[in-house]
């Protein structure tokens, strides 16, 4: 049995939810400590979390340069 490396409480294998940048991610496969709660992915896991924040950092400017775009264009004027 694998065993917290932060209180030294047995570690499970769970599915758990995981909030990226304010959007949750259901069910993501996780060894979790019983006692204190700690996560732990495995790389696969991680590369994936690290590829959904990516996602959301590129959707995100996005928004902003449209809604920016949006605001300083004036009202009634064509877009190019």
């Amino acid at each position: 049995m694998k065993t917290c490396y932060m209180c030294k409480g047995e570690v499970e294998l769970s599915l758990v939810d995981v909030e990226v940048k304010g959007v949750v991610v259901k069910d993501v496969p996780a060894e979790v400590c019983t006692r204190c709660g700690e996560k732990y992915f495995d790389t696969k896991t991680a590369s994936f979390i690290q590829e959904i924040t990516g996602c959301i950092d590129e959707k995100k400017k996005s928004f902003i340069v449209d809604i920016i775009r949006s605001v300083r264009q004036p009202k009634g004027a064509a877009r190019a």
